[in-house]
């Protein structure tokens, strides 16, 4: 395999499996976040629908939608990273050259390890805790807590995973994948010389 400047060396196929690997998993908690907006969508909708067609409103339904929207995001801040869609300074780092480009892309996927680090932990803490003293929702539901919050460190753990594989690949010397575009250009295998 060969990096974007036509140099071949074993770890660009290292950081590309590794990557592979990483957006399986980034593929698949998507789904997940997808999966999480629709069960979203279906419950606004039966709420709305017992609200005002039978009369009878089911409040259990708002605290479970937060819980569902907490899932959504988390699973969804990963492969928002991959695909380069978090929020950004463009004005800034399109008047950049190629060179300092990459070394504020390294410098924002640095930020973003050390922050999905610190969700990791934290959120693990949170956990702990809330598993430990048996803290419930006070709403109507009266769930255990943890089973909610234990979103915060996995959404953290995909974010790590995948801030880190993106590391590996600028670090190998191929391109961040934001910039190659699904349909307009060829992904790395469709290029000539690529093995």
């Amino acid at each position: 395999m060969t990096d974007s400047g036509g140099r071949r060396g074993p770890g660009i196929g290292l950081a590309a499996g590794i990557y592979a690997a990483v957006r399986w998993l980034t593929d698949a908690a998507m789904a997940v976040a997808t999966l999480s907006v629709l069960g979203l969508l279906g419950l606004v909708c039966y709420s709305v629908g017992v609200r005002y067609i039978l009369g009878r409103p089911e409040p259990w339904v708002d605290e479970m939608v937060g819980y569902v929207l907490v899932a959504s995001v988390m699973f969804a801040v990963a492969e928002a990273l991959r695909k380069g869609e978090h929020i950004s300074v463009d004005v800034l780092t399109e008047r950049l050259g190629p060179a300092a480009r990459r070394v504020v892309h390294v410098f924002g996927l640095v930020a973003v390890l050390v922050t999905a680090a610190i969700l990791v932990t934290e959120g693990w803490g949170m956990v702990a805790f809330a598993r430990m003293a048996d803290i419930r929702s006070i709403g109507y539901l009266e769930i255990p807590l943890w089973t909610v919050q234990i979103m915060v460190p996995a959404g953290g753990a995909l974010l790590f995973l995948a801030a880190a594989a993106e590391l590996l690949r600028v670090a190998a010397g191929l391109p961040p994948d934001a910039e190659e575009k699904r349909g307009d250009q060829p992904t790395l295998r469709q290029r000539p010389g690529i093995e």
